[in-house]
């Protein structure tokens, strides 16, 4: 989706998901106006096609137009500069990071019909550090016993407010039939003054007062109800910098107080009960950073069924060290909710611990021992299956195609491959290397001395190279997760380097059975310089020679 504003002499350009070709005809007929500037903006965007680079490219390099890019996405960032475009990166995330640790008080204001949902995160929250205070619509004859009927589902203390009551942490208080609750100097304040949209207790009188006092270590939560009071204490609420959730419509019978809520679009999130009760126990705790490490692993597997729970503990550290740096995040706790509970945040931590070292030809030792053993065995194969497992941005895969290519193997071959990072695929799918990537590739590929021109491989411009489509045309790209999904062929090469060495040794186990499983009889398995068979498959492999991490299947 592209869309752009222009003035006499700019045109700033705004590119969304999805992107089609007629963006890409639309953005060069852009460029084709008759403007001083343009400004071209990549939203919440984590790779673009190889046609969007090409027209910055022409536009920027051989037009010599004055053209701005900027990024949301650090992945993206890196690209464009990786390839020569001096693209700045603004992170959207660090403007949703609200300081977690600076909440002291949880308000909760909703209608009767609310009561349900507040009986359900009372059971399963813990108030070790903050408090928890509820402003509910109930009749003003009614005898007060929500106190008692809470009672049953904690073990913290819960009670009705009392005037000049000082506020207490680990406690649950309750608004009063029949009276304003408001906050002065941390003690609570009853009001007998006349009903506020109808209401006493009144959550907008509750909103505005509790806000003023606790400012940025206030969070509300609006639940569901049939009228809108409170509501038109929410831009109050944004302007103290307090946080606020709003309950997800979808499970309120009652839904005019939310919907109405989300109609003034200042909320930090809109949650599911699950999630708020998920979100305030974030709050609450107080633990180490391995802790919340191993926290983090069990939700993402929990919510985003993405398992990292085997991955080495030293590299998630440093990658969410990374994350944190680059989005400005100070706090651990913080970092932890706004992965669990920012779309844009998980990607781009994903992206950030998918990250894998690679490089064209990389260990030209070993695939030049991969090419003597291709040669020797290139009359017993009739069709040469090749399974690049782990292939992140696509170098290693085509390195394997061009060595099959030059011993005229590449027709009767198809590689396949694979990763569980989609936008790195479609990185490897662009097939796009910076000009530093090239030149460390004929280094790499001269080691091998094959008597071919690494040239006619490439076509080249002054920033990137791109590899041929003949190369292209015989890879296949597609999504597989080494650690949930199972074998999809029978091949009789299988190349995965640098990325079982993140594993721990369980995880490692379970990968390299689907590679016995995957490969023919007599299939060979290449491993990354640091990289070992599994000590429970030493006797199905056998060493191929001791300058190469390469392996045959024996057994």
């Amino acid at each position: 989706m592209l869309k752009f504003f222009t003035s006499d002499d700019t045109c700033s350009i705004i590119l969304e998901m999805p992107l089609t070709s007629d963006d890409s005809e639309l953005l060069k007929s852009l460029f084709n106006g008759k403007y001083i500037s343009w400004h071209v903006e990549f939203g919440r965007i984590y790779n673009v096609d190889s046609s969007i680079v090409n027209i910055l490219y022409e536009e920027i390099f051989i037009n010599l137009k004055n053209i701005s890019i900027a990024t949301h996405s650090s992945k993206l960032n890196r690209y464009f500069n990786k390839l020569g475009f001096k693209a700045k990166f603004e992170s959207l995330i660090k403007y949703d990071v609200i300081n977690l640790d600076e909440i002291e008080l949880v308000l909760i204001g909703g209608s009767a019909d609310s009561s349900n949902k507040i009986i359900e995160i009372i059971k399963n929250i813990t108030l070790k550090n903050i408090t928890l205070v509820i402003v509910q619509h109930v009749e003003s004859d009614r005898v007060g016993i929500f106190d008692t009927i809470l009672q049953g589902y904690t073990n913290y203390k819960v009670s009705y407010a009392r005037d000049l009551q000082k506020i207490q942490k680990n406690s649950i208080y309750i608004a009063p039939n029949n009276k304003h609750l408001k906050v002065e100097n941390g003690f609570f304040s009853l009001s007998d003054d006349e009903k506020y949209n109808y209401s006493k207790p009144s959550i907008s009188i509750s909103y505005e007062s509790f806000s003023a006092f606790y400012k940025n270590k206030l969070l509300v939560i609006q639940e569901c109800g049939y009228v809108s009071d409170g509501v038109d204490k929410l831009e109050y609420l944004k302007e103290n910098n307090s946080k606020l959730i709003i309950q997800d419509i979808d499970e309120c019978e009652a839904k005019p107080m939310v919907k109405n809520a989300l109609n003034i679009n200042v909320h930090n999130y809109m949650f599911n009960v699950k999630d708020m009760i998920t979100y305030i126990n974030i709050i609450d705790n107080k633990v180490t950073k391995e802790v919340w490490i191993e926290y983090l692993l069990d939700k993402i597997y929990e919510i985003h069924n993405y398992d990292f729970r085997l991955y080495h503990r030293d590299m998630l550290n440093r990658r969410l060290n990374i994350f944190m740096i680059k989005h400005e995040i100070k706090n651990i706790k913080d970092a932890v909710a706004i992965i669990l509970f920012n779309k844009s945040a998980f990607k781009g931590f994903f992206l950030e611990i998918s990250i894998n070292v690679t490089e064209l030809f990389r260990h030209p030792k070993s695939l030049k021992y991969l090419e003597k053993i291709l040669y020797e065995n290139s009359k017993q194969m009739h069709n040469i299956k090749v399974w690049s497992a782990g292939c992140s941005s696509g170098e290693e895969t085509y390195s394997v195609a061009i060595l099959l290519d030059t011993l005229g193997l590449l027709d009767k071959s198809i590689i396949y491959a694979t990763d569980f990072n989609s936008v790195v695929l479609e990185e490897a799918k662009n097939a796009l290397y910076s000009k530093e990537t090239y030149t460390l590739a004929k280094k790499n590929f001269s080691e091998m001395e094959l008597n071919v021109n690494l040239c006619s491989y490439f076509i080249k411009n002054n920033n990137y190279v791109t590899i041929n489509d003949k190369i292209k045309k015989k890879t296949l790209f597609f999504e597989h997760n080494l650690v949930e999904d199972s074998s999809f062929n029978e091949f009789n090469i299988i190349i995965c380097r640098n990325v079982i060495i993140y594993f721990n040794d369980d995880l490692q186990q379970k990968v390299f059975q689907l590679f016995y499983e995957s490969l023919k009889f007599g299939g060979y398995l290449v491993l990354g310089e640091s990289e070992f068979v599994h000590s429970l498959f030493i006797d199905k492999f056998k060493r191929c020679s001791d300058n190469s991490k390469i392996f045959k299947k024996v057994a």
